[in-house]
């Protein structure tokens, strides 16, 4: 547990926030535990200082930029969080999107060197020197194919890969440490939490992951005029290199361009709505950074994502249930929701029903109550995560990128159309997918696929259970387990379809 390199680490970057002022504001807010944050009220009795209030958010970008590339994408993550540090924070915070420091050309000359074998020149007809945008992990450069196409290329940052690891083992030693010193953190699965940050930021840094998660996206959406992805150009692609056709377009958020234009704000907004809505629940797989950089409308009103590198995926019964509790949300049936929370593991098995349901609509009433288009389900999602402590919640680490997304989606839509209300718009279409009998069919074939995983386990099981009685010298060959077992796997199967019906 206890890491020289790491404490000596962590307790520099408490000493530098200290200084800066960062550590004053977090022991003033309610997102740690008590312990957590007598012991920050400790360290800013001896080193600490207040930063006025207009200087904190670029105070914190700072910060995060001399950390490091990890902490930088924390910075993204909380920047699409206005609902719990503020709307002025999360705007400073934006700019960590696509306004970092760029690398040199001549690290982009050598780095796609190293990367391909060929020079810039035998790759491309023409490439721009400027980058368009640079980010935390990679910056993007506008060029020509030599077959007269624009094209996007993406470039990793040179020796980000040994950056990243470094502090996200950083990260990991954290979680424990923090969790051996309070007891009630546990319920927060911060290791789980860093583990699945883990996976994310690994997977942005291999461009051949978010060239096939762009090319899933594009098939996915292939039919829908209303929605399109941008072509990957595979031959020209590799682990540190992504290329991918030009977006000519206005970002989504840049209204005054969009109306010049001649563009219906109100189509845009049901369109975004409802390929939002097709991602998560029909496809179960949605582009999960959203920001408003990220996404382009087209002369002909197309909406076109780019930056594939944050990508989420929700199974089946994971749609189902986040399905069934948004409409139970909008219907205010707060027992319905507890009762949710129950029945799919969240809330323990000792905990009242009856008064998490209270808890619930303590909670949901001041944010249900608001105004047509002011309506933030996400955030009602992270208030219901709040609760972890209290109710001993186990948060599923699948509906943490989901809740960001939904947080970025609703800002985007409070751009476009402050008086309309995405989550009222989709529950016509949440109520339609929960009868389909498509979602049963697949809903069925998930359960067939964990059977099967189940039956190739199953001897690995029946015979550690054999030896264990074996070497206990208690088997009773009348009364041998093995029988029970394939029994109750066969009534659970049957349990299964009968629902299904």
């Amino acid at each position: 547990m206890f890491n020289l390199f790491h404490f000596l680490r962590a307790f520099n970057i408490l000493f530098i926030l200290s200084r800066k002022g960062i550590l004053f504001k977090l022991s003033k807010s309610n997102l740690l535990p008590s312990k957590i944050i007598f012991a920050l009220n400790i360290l800013n009795f001896f080193l600490g200082k207040e930063v006025p209030n207009k200087f904190f958010g670029s105070t914190l970008v700072d910060m995060l930029k001399v950390l490091g590339p990890a902490f930088v994408k924390l910075g993204q993550g909380l920047a699409t969080r206005p609902d719990i540090i503020g709307v002025d924070l999360a705007t400073e915070l934006a700019q960590l999107h696509d306004q970092m420091d760029p690398f040199p050309y001549n690290k982009v000359v050598t780095s796609i060197k190293a990367e391909t074998g060929k020079d810039i020149k035998e790759l491309f007809k023409a490439f721009d020197e400027e980058p368009i945008a640079a980010a935390s992990i990679s910056q993007v450069h506008k060029g020509k194919t030599f077959n007269d196409e624009i094209v996007a290329i993406k470039i990793l940052r040179p020796g980000i890969e040994r950056a990243i690891h470094r502090d996200l083992n950083f990260f990991k030693w954290c979680a424990k440490f923090l969790t051996s010193l309070d007891k009630q953190i546990s319920y927060l699965r911060l290791s789980k939490a860093v583990e699945v940050f883990e996976n994310v930021t690994i997977d942005e840094m291999d461009l051949r992951l978010e060239a096939a998660a762009a090319s899933e996206l594009e098939e996915n959406f292939r039919s829908d005029s209303r929605f399109k992805v941008p072509k990957v150009f595979w031959p020209l692609c590799s682990k540190r290199i992504l290329v991918t056709s030009w977006v000519d377009g206005i970002k989504i958020n840049n209204l005054q361009d969009l109306n010049s234009g001649g563009h219906s704000i109100d189509n845009i907004t049901k369109n975004s709505a409802e390929a939002f809505f097709l991602q998560v629940f029909r496809d179960g797989f949605f582009h999960a950074d959203m920001h408003p950089g990220n996404v382009f409308i087209t002369s002909e009103s197309v909406i076109v994502p780019v930056d594939f590198g944050i990508m989420g995926r929700l199974k089946v019964s994971d749609r189902i249930f986040l399905a069934r509790l948004l409409k139970a949300i909008l219907d205010r049936d707060f027992l319905k929701v507890s009762q949710l929370h129950f029945d799919k593991g969240i809330l323990p098995p000792s905990a009242s029903i009856e008064s998490f349901a209270q808890e619930i609509r303590s909670i949901s009433l001041p944010l249900l109550d608001k105004t047509i288009g002011q309506i933030s389900l996400g955030k009602l999602l992270g208030e219901l995560f709040g609760l972890a402590s209290k109710w001993k919640l186990t948060i599923q680490p699948q509906f943490l990128l989901l809740q960001k997304t939904m947080v970025m989606a609703e800002g985007l839509g409070r751009q476009l159309s402050p008086e309309t209300d995405m989550w009222v718009m989709a529950k016509p279409m949440v109520i339609k997918w929960l009868s389909s009998s498509e979602i049963k069919a697949k809903q069925l074939d998930e359960i067939i696929s964990d059977i099967k995983f189940a039956g190739k386990k199953l001897p690995e099981i029946l015979n550690k259970i054999d030896t264990f009685y074996e070497t206990q010298g208690t088997l009773n060959k009348n009364r041998s387990p093995k029988t029970f077992i394939i029994l109750s796997l066969l009534f659970v199967i049957l349990i299964c379809f009968a629902i299904l019906k």
